[in-house]
């Protein structure tokens, strides 16, 4: 699962009262499943990435215990944006889960890896329970002063990562066109952990998560009339449907949970016109880094650094991201010979799938979007 998270700041100006600043986080990947037993095969990976936690330092207080305010899944990366605003770093705090899958690879190096077997298992769940009942209370105006845990069902975590506009000196070489890509970015913030600087963050994990949809012969099938199903047998919708089957394709905005859309297999493939819809329904975030500008709508008091973000509010991206986006994947999106499907995971499926808590300081507030996309290859018409 590659996942690309983009975390931007306004610089807005600010009324007298005091008011949190907004943080937009974007978080996109693409997990590639198949239908023919063969393993999965994601992209090239830079060589110092990490595969093991070893004995990292601690780099910081976490963030989840910084002071509230008195008055108030194969290439996860993220990277941050932001005008100016209230100092020269900001603080970030990010744990991630996989309810279905083991994390295989990160950057920076983490403050905290956890295996699948425990961060999935009943212990676990129960102490979240404990964890989301503590967090309730502070909530509720209950003692602030308490420090609140780690998550424990989350693998990866990232307790102080310090956010900087200006490029520090220890960047490898980045060694695969994709990590290029995303350091060009504008306007995009470089990501500390100690001696560890990059411009985004990344996570990956095997997975053994199924294909929400399941490929079938319709009623009505023949070899003049290929009419083919599309049953969906997870619990969440899927959105933009792409099948493609050696030089022709079918595409369908969405199929509900449970649902089957049936189709005939008979539209020659155009892949620039496949990929101008899905850009045309993957990007158009409301606002924009350059763009956003602090209304009295926005403002958000009380806010507290140990409540952590965890529920995503859309999944479209800024445009720059999706270009990304289809420059690292549109070869085996629109063009791999075969049979292939491609579809969007609903964010709910992501949130349940892949829980993200992110935390920051009080001085902000976090906008939450992640767009999800699953590649599943190998597969045969029925």
């Amino acid at each position: 699962m590659l996942a690309l998270m983009s975390i931007l700041f306004s610089g807005a100006v600010h009324a007298k009262s005091w008011c949190a600043a907004p943080l937009i986080a974007h978080e996109w990947g693409v997990e590639v499943l198949r239908g023919d037993g063969q393993p999965p095969v994601g992209v090239p990976m830079p060589s110092w990435f990490h595969r093991g936690v070893g004995s990292p330092d601690a780099v910081g207080e976490p963030v989840r215990h910084l002071p509230p305010d008195s008055g108030i899944r194969t290439l996860p990366v993220v990277q941050f944006y932001a005008p100016p605003t209230w100092g020269s770093a900001i603080p970030v705090g990010l744990e991630v889960g996989f309810s279905d899958g083991e994390a295989s690879v990160w950057f920076p190096q983490v403050d905290r890896r956890i295996s699948a077997a425990e961060a999935n298992g009943p212990a676990a769940a129960a102490a979240r329970s404990s964890l989301l009942a503590q967090r309730a209370l502070r909530s509720e105006g209950f003692d602030r002063r308490e420090r609140v845990g780690a998550d424990p069902t989350r693998q990866l975590g990232w307790d102080a990562l310090s956010l900087l506009r200006d490029s520090p000196t220890g960047a490898h070489r980045a060694e695969v066109t994709w990590v290029e890509a995303l350091r060009e970015m504008p306007q995009a913030l470089w990501v500390q952990r100690g001696d560890e600087v990059e411009r985004f963050v990344f996570y990956e994990a095997d997975t053994r998560e199924q294909p929400a949809l399941i490929l079938e012969r319709g009623d009505q099938w023949s070899p003049t009339r290929p009419h083919y199903v599309l049953r969906n047998r997870s619990d969440w919708p899927v959105h933009e449907v792409v099948l493609v089957a050696d030089g022709v394709a079918w595409q369908a905005p969405s199929i509900p949970a449970g649902a089957s859309a049936g189709f005939l297999l008979t539209d020659p493939l155009q892949p620039a016109a496949v990929a101008a819809w899905l850009r045309g329904r993957w990007s158009g975030a409301a606002r924009s880094p350059e763009s956003y500008r602090w209304t009295v709508d926005d403002c958000v008091m009380m806010r507290d650094p140990a409540i952590p973000v965890e529920v995503a509010e859309g999944h479209r991206l800024y445009p720059g991201e999706v270009d990304v986006l289809m420059d690292v994947w549109a070869a085996r999106l629109f063009q791999g010979a075969g049979v292939h499907l491609i579809y969007r995971e609903d964010t709910a499926a992501l949130d349940a799938l892949m829980p993200v808590s992110l935390y920051t300081d009080m001085r902000h507030f976090v906008e939450w979007r992640r767009l999800g996309v699953v590649l599943v290859e190998g597969l045969q018409l029925p």
